[in-house]
């Protein structure tokens, strides 16, 4: 008894599952059929066909339209990243145009400068050169410039820029020497006063170097001087020829008659900001 249950049982799950399949089988057909007829000449069954496959052809067309705006929407944006990465190699190749043409303006610069240093000190052998390494530290004002020895430069050489003095060689190398400025704080140097041609000596000061300023001291007793008074080299000494501009007078500290009075002075050069400079060699 449990037995032939059991077999009634599988074979009506059996019938459903088959029941459906051809329920469904006929309903594709039908769909298929109602999409296939939809155009035909007979205006019975095209209705028919036209009523029957309305619902489907809906939803056909919203996949497709779903499809097609998936199928757009990316290619839209593989368009728009090429585009993009297109761009981005073109601002690439301009920005490395734009520093070629400004290392060419910028060496065209530096030619221009080296030689009007030559210029204003044509009556003097003198060797151009530019400045490779600057010293940083509180202590000192020095640069290192790129020739040395080989280029027959030699200890102890005036150093100058288009407008005045700078310094003096204080190390040279096979291929490199280094200046020491006149702003440096162990640096001296024997001027003359323009305006009353009485000499004194310029120092580099501590407190004025980073503002690029000097001092002026032993100035004699009752020597008129004056803001603006230039100041040029004496000659006196191995180190600096005489007549190189050097600066001006910007402030007077006292009067005449005070024996510790002091000028600050201004270099004609701003020594802190050139980058190429002139040794003079004899």
């Amino acid at each position: 008894m449990n037995n032939y249950r059991y077999d009634f049982d599988d074979r009506k799950k059996g019938t459903g599952k088959k029941l459906i399949f051809v329920i469904i089988f006929i309903i594709l057909v039908i769909i298929v059929a109602s999409i296939l007829f939809r155009n035909n000449s007979n205006p019975i069954v095209n209705k028919v066909a036209t009523t029957v496959s309305y619902p489907f052809c809906k939803i056909k067309n919203v996949f497709d339209n779903s499809f097609s705006n998936v199928i757009s929407y990316f290619s839209h944006n593989k368009s728009v990243n090429e585009e993009n990465e297109a761009l981005r190699n073109k601002i690439n190749e301009l920005e490395l145009k734009l520093l070629e043409s400004k290392r060419i303006s910028d060496e065209n610069e530096s030619l221009k400068v080296m030689l009007d240093i030559k210029k204003s000190f044509q009556h003097f052998d003198i060797k151009v050169a530019k400045i490779i390494y600057r010293e940083h530290d509180n202590w000192t004002q020095t640069f290192k410039i790129n020739i040395g020895s080989n280029d027959g430069v030699e200890l102890n050489k005036c150093v100058v820029h288009t407008n005045g003095l700078v310094g003096y060689i204080s190390s040279v190398d096979e291929n490199t020497s280094t200046v020491t400025t006149i702003l440096d704080p162990s640096s001296s140097v024997s001027i003359t006063i323009s305006t009353i041609n009485e000499p004194a000596l310029l120092k580099g000061d501590f407190e004025l170097k980073d503002s690029n300023k000097l001092k002026l001291t032993f100035i004699p007793l009752e020597t008129e001087i004056s803001i603006a008074d230039q100041l040029y080299t004496s000659g006196l000494g191995s180190m600096y020829p005489s007549s190189i501009p050097v600066g001006k007078i910007i402030e007077i500290s006292s009067d005449k008659s005070d024996i510790n009075r002091y000028s600050v002075v201004e270099p004609n050069v701003n020594i802190r900001t050139i980058s190429e400079v002139g040794v003079i060699l004899n």
